[in-house]
């Protein structure tokens, strides 16, 4: 019997136009449940869980649909796909993206500028007018206090500063995609990676239904339907216990134990099992999830040593992290920026053929129908989006030797955090240190920068110093999914592009708006608008006052932390059977490795008795059972938000945490 020919993977308008509703919807759903709901956090992760949600409903209701009214809502794998990377990107918009750091960087200045803080004095003088607006018309005011009677939101003095942090926004977005175009090849032919946060995904958009039943085709199985129902149990369960306090509940999203088991000069055990973080690093390498943990018990044990003998190795909150500059962080720094230079060195073989091929004259322009842009759009695209950062950066004030130094180490710390999420599947990953960190340290502390430099420090903490990376990690796994979508990655190029705008402009108009409607106080709890942009300017001044200088001793540190990189890398290449994997060591002492050490090492070992105990292909048959227990979570997060939304208005229970 003659094979039926199978189509060509594409990506259709209708794709498109769904990943631009869930673009959308990703905006509203996030914003009103952490400032209005105070709900669970939907745009935290690699991965975000407002992305997993919408995705997922959108699957089920077209499964749905399909079994009752036929093909025609049978979307095929390539465009499941579209539609989960145009939601991935998009997810960079809302709360701790970009529009919850935005809009709380521009509303906060003149209206928590007080006699004691000296923030008129010191700060005001090198905030510019068309990038921050001022409070001279209360309308800043009228932000977090809420509109007076009837008058209209004062949406001009918005236009002119939005206008030009949203431009360079989108630039910088665009600088991401071309890095991570130029090394895609390299990550995913010559190194391999096996991108393991995309295997759920791949799982799910792959086998999404064909009409012929009412659920997906993933969904099926007891193996499958034991994992979903042990979630669904647990957190159906605490739902119960929302109207019946009285009934005990599991510690879940509110539950974390610190045990001090070392003494009080050692950072704490953190003891916490995260049900996404077992889900998604189930599909890591063993040699991963046993290094992050590893490096944490070794940077308790040094850390603590430190601390005794008189050096501060650790902050009092979460260990050395990019809050408090201690002396352990800068050995992680050097960790870190090590490791980078080394995949850079590996990379020199492709780099150079890409740089060739982009500057051919004859023949076909290289890399057209093989990623999202060719090779010569991304170098010229790159080149021209660090033209711009760097004129939008002196226009800042900033002076050019720093200017200099800022970009290159954003998109260190940025290239560090995309390629540990595609090789290991960790989903809440930070850089060690930031960009303004690094290059502060470079040029021997902030405290040698003139006062209108280091002003800047809190207007760029979400643009070159970004915690999660900007949309780098983000713009490398839909790289990896745009493999599987056939010759239209110039079509899936534009679909991203476009849904990146609307997260970005939708979810800051959305904040905006809801800040006059019902007053920006009234979004408690909520760190980004009420004291992200409070605690930033504070730091700010802060560094103007009282200007900070490198110690001897942390270059040190930096330099002990390069040269052991080194050591751990040339062990894994030399030795195949080496445990440890140098991204443990340049995670080891950072908060969200901290909080997922005790989630890892209980990934581990399941997955280490499943390989010893019943070998490689009971570890595939498993796989099901912790889809099924991703799913069981989503759905379980999304009940809750209807539960809260029926049930308990603006007084919302977190499902889902931010770790």
């Amino acid at each position: 019997m003659k094979r039926e020919k199978q189509p060509e993977p594409r990506v259709t308008l209708r794709s498109i136009v769904i990943g631009l509703c869930i673009a959308t919807a990703m905006s509203l759903l996030a914003c009103t449940a952490r400032y209005i709901q105070k709900g669970s956090y939907m745009m935290v992760a690699q991965i975000p869980m407002g992305v997993l949600l919408l995705c997922l409903v959108s699957i089920l209701v077209c499964a749905v649909l399909a079994r009752r009214f036929g093909a025609a809502f049978v979307l095929s794998p390539s465009e499941w796909i579209t539609v989960f990377s145009m939601g991935v990107i998009s997810a960079i918009g809302p709360n701790y993206g970009v529009s919850g750091y935005l809009v709380g960087m521009m509303a906060s200045p003149y209206y928590f500028a007080t006699p004691e803080n000296r923030w008129a004095e010191y700060l005001h003088p090198h905030l510019p007018g068309w990038l921050v607006p001022t409070n001279d018309s209360r309308a800043m005011s009228w932000f977090y206090e809420g509109l007076p009677g009837r008058t209209s939101i004062p949406w001009d003095v918005w236009g002119l500063p939005l206008i030009w942090w949203l431009s360079s926004v989108f630039v910088l977005g665009f600088a991401c995609i071309c890095i991570s175009v130029l090394l895609h090849r390299q990550w995913a032919d010559h190194e391999k990676l096996v991108y393991p946060a995309l295997a759920p995904v791949l799982e799910m958009t792959s086998r999404a239904g064909s009409g012929e039943t009412w659920l997906p085709e993933f969904m099926k199985g007891k193996v499958f339907w034991a994992g979903f129902a042990l979630t669904s149990i647990v957190f159906w369960w605490n739902m119960i216990a929302w109207f019946y306090p009285m009934v005990p509940s599991f510690p879940t999203a509110t539950g974390r134990f610190i045990w001090d088991l070392l003494p009080e000069e050692y950072p704490p055990f953190f003891i916490f099992l995260s049900t996404p973080v077992i889900c998604f690093s189930y599909f890591a390498s063993l040699d991963v999830l046993f290094s992050i943990w590893f490096f944490d018990f070794v940077y308790m044990i040094e850390a603590g040593a430190l601390n005794r003998i008189g050096i501060v190795a650790t902050s009092p909150h979460y260990g050395a992290g990019p809050y408090t500059t201690t002396t352990y962080k800068w050995q992680a720094a050097g960790a870190f920026v090590s490791l980078v230079f080394w995949w850079l060195w590996i990379s020199r073989r492709h780099l150079r053929e890409v740089f060739r091929s982009a500057l051919r004259t004859r023949g076909t322009v290289p890399g057209v129908g093989r990623e999202l842009l060719s090779y010569r759009a991304a170098l010229i695209g790159l080149l021209a989006s660090c033209l711009y950062v760097a004129a939008f950066l002196a226009q800042l004030g900033v002076e050019a030797g720093m200017i200099a130094l800022l970009i290159p180490t954003m998109f260190i710390a940025y290239l560090f955090v995309a390629k540990v999420v595609a090789d290991s599947g960790i989903i809440y990953i930070q850089p060690p240190a930031s960009a303004w960190e690094l290059s502060g340290a470079l040029v021997g502390g902030v405290g040698v920068l003139n006062a209108s430099t280091r002003a800047t420090f809190g207007l760029l903490s979400f643009t070159v110093s970004h915690p999660r990376s900007f949309i780098m990690p983000m713009v490398a796994q839909i790289n990896r999914l745009g493999d599987f979508v056939g010759r239209d990655k110039h079509r899936l190029f534009w679909g991203v592009f476009a849904a990146f705008v609307v997260g970005v402009v939708g979810s800051t108009l959305y904040t905006i708006w809801l800040g006059y409607r019902v007053g920006a106080y009234n979004f408690r709890p909520n760190w980004l608008i009420i004291h992200e942009g409070e605690w930033q300017y504070g730091m700010t001044v802060n560094e103007i006052l009282n200007p900070a200088r490198m110690q001897a001793i942390d270059y040190w540190f930096l330099l002990i932390g390069a040269v052991t990189m080194v050591l751990v890398n040339l062990m894994r290449y030399r030795f195949a059977r080496w445990p440890l994997h140098p991204i443990g060591f340049a995670l080891s002492g950072i908060p969200a490795a901290r909080r997922m050490g005790s989630t890892l090492l209980v990934a581990w070992l399941v997955k280490l008795i499943m390989l010893k105990t019943g070998g490689v292909a009971f570890y595939r048959r498993s796989m099901p059972f912790f889809l099924g227990m991703l799913v069981g979570y989503i759905l379980a997060v999304t009940a809750g938000m209807v539960v809260d939304a029926i049930w308990f208005p603006n007084r919302g229970h977190v499902v889902h945490k931010w770790y």
